[in-house]
């Protein structure tokens, strides 16, 4: 008599390439959100010091000429 059910071949190679990507995916960190208050000139606490030194330098460098001609005349 023939057995009432037949034994199913099952392929591990598809559940163990489940498993490892279910496993990568528990290591990968979560993305990070962006933080609301962030500005557009990145994550250096200094860098809104460092651009008016570069700001203040420019003024300087263009003006400078047109002063230091305006005082040589006096």
């Amino acid at each position: 008599m023939a057995p009432k059910h037949e034994p199913e071949v099952t392929d591990l190679e598809r559940y163990r390439k489940a498993k490892a990507k279910a496993e990568a995916e528990k290591r990968k960190p979560p993305p990070r959100p962006k933080a609301p208050g962030q500005s557009f000139l990145g994550s250096n606490p200094r860098a809104g010091l460092i651009l008016a030194i570069v700001g203040i330098l420019a003024v300087i460098l263009w003006l400078g000429p047109l002063l230091w001609s305006l005082v040589a005349r006096l």
